[in-house]
């Protein structure tokens, strides 16, 4: 599985049946694996690069690997040089057509942004995932990509497998106006990846804020891309077609979706002050910490010069908040382990806008609920909000089943902290799908690992 080899032993059963101890006291520093989204990213664009390109400190997990993978079936020559990875792009509109479908895991991001890059060739794929990811609706992603002149060959319910035969075999990519009426970065990306080899100017009008590492990385590498602000939400979006993207060598910063993680573990455990090291320092993907510090949490930043931050922080009384649905964009990721704060909060939590939660890798909208009722916790959803009252102690003493989804697993590691009676959860190897170091980390803070034998419960 692994990119590179790792210089932490990774233990699928003892994993499998660890929980963390209400005991436990953190403390010193750490550093979180590479953002995912721009792993993702870099790996993709490099593809269509002329030239070699090195990524350094990509993120060493199960959904960057199948990416990696996947490039490779559709041309990059790829050359593992220390903690590094060298890739060979082939170009625009030089893709392989693979012999055999490309297997993606439970890469949504890897999955959704292939497709778009390969609409905008002259190849012929099919992708296909595992249970999690066939069951993601793709329908968003497959709307604009045949308006752009992709032919796509999906089951009636649009979801993968999905085959695709690029606009290029018909002769070109078409431009397009489109209206991103639901936030989505992995829906833009697709779109702006296809557009890259459309004859003239795309555009994507956004209503919400998304991240915008694709945009940034193609900027960087040559192609003309720029956005106009309308107002303070909405957006225009506009790329021209390129004949060349060139290669740009690239540092992986550290994943703020990831440090998150740590940062409420500290947050909600006495005695607690933790340092997380080079940290992506992108507001807005920095949003998650400023809605802790409106939770009181004690929080402080020291920027560095490489578009990276240091984040401190320390046990902190939280209270409650209302997270409107206008932050929900910026927050997608966060709310599993936002919700773990809130229970552990003073007063009632009220999260709005959380719809999109329902289509990750599981229904998180659900399993938050379902989960924290479990535990003991009063929550209570409706349409797309969710209302959590905090509870001085939590009462736990039950079995978790995570869904196979890594934030969920994650977010009830980090409530058996201050959990009266274990939280047994099952799924947590689906955690090596973005942070296979989670509990070497916590540990390495002080966490206590305790272990518990299925057999007996």
């Amino acid at each position: 599985m692994n990119i590179f080899k790792t210089s932490f032993p990774i233990n699928f059963n003892k994993i499998k049946n660890t929980y963390f101890s209400n005991n436990s006291k953190l403390f010193g520093n750490v550093k979180v694996p590479g953002d995912k989204s721009i792993s993702q990213r870099s790996l993709i664009i490099s593809l269509i690069s002329m030239g070699t390109t090195t990524v350094k400190d990509i993120l060493d997990s199960e959904d960057v690997f199948h990416t990696l993978k996947a490039i490779e079936e559709l041309g990059a020559k790829i050359k593992k040089v220390d903690n590094s990875l060298e890739i060979k792009g082939v170009g625009l509109g030089n893709l392989l057509s693979p012999k055999k479908p490309i297997y993606m895991g439970n890469s949504g991001t890897g999955a959704r942004l292939l497709l778009g890059l390969v609409a905008g060739s002259n190849a012929c794929v099919t992708f296909y995932g595992d249970d999690s990811l066939s069951n993601r609706p793709m329908e968003r992603i497959i709307t604009p990509l045949e308006e752009m002149g992709a032919t796509i060959i999906s089951a009636e319910n649009k979801k993968l497998p999905i085959t695709i035969i690029g606009a290029r075999t018909k002769g070109f990519v078409l431009p397009i106006n489109y209206k991103l009426l639901i936030p989505s970065a992995q829906v833009k990306s697709a779109i702006l990846l296809a557009a890259v080899s459309a004859r003239g100017t795309s555009f994507i009008t956004e209503f919400e804020k998304t991240r915008n590492y694709t945009e940034r990385m193609l900027k960087q590498r040559g192609v003309c891309v720029t956005q106009k602000k309308i107002n303070t939400n909405k957006s225009i979006i506009s790329l021209d077609g390129a004949s060349v993207i060139k290669s740009k060598n690239i540092t992986i910063p550290g994943d703020p979706s990831s440090a998150v993680f740590m940062a409420v573990a500290a947050l909600i455990t006495k005695k607690s002050s933790i340092t997380i090291k080079n940290v992506l320092n992108d507001k807005f993907r920095l949003s998650v910490f400023r809605v802790l510090k409106q939770m009181g949490a004690r929080i402080s930043f020291l920027e560095k010069k490489n578009d990276t931050c240091d984040i401190t922080i320390k046990s902190s009384i939280l209270k409650s908040i209302i997270i409107k649905s206008n932050k929900s964009s910026s927050l997608i990721d966060e709310y599993p382990i936002l919700s773990i704060a809130a229970a552990s909060a003073k007063g009632e939590t009220i999260m709005e806008g959380l719809g999109e939660l329902r289509f990750k890798e599981s229904d998180r909208f659900k399993a938050i609920i379902d989960g924290l009722s479990k535990c003991g916790v009063f929550i209570k959803g409706y349409k797309d909000t969710i209302l959590i009252k905090g509870m001085k102690k939590i009462p736990g003493g039950c079995f978790i089943n995570a869904l196979n989804d890594h934030r969920i697993a994650m977010s009830f590691n980090i409530l058996n902290l201050v959990a009266e009676k274990p939280i047994l959860i099952t799924g947590n190897k689906s955690i090596m799908t973005s942070f296979p170091n989670f509990f070497n980390c916590l540990t390495s803070l002080g966490a206590i690992s305790l272990s518990y034998d299925r057999r007996k419960n």
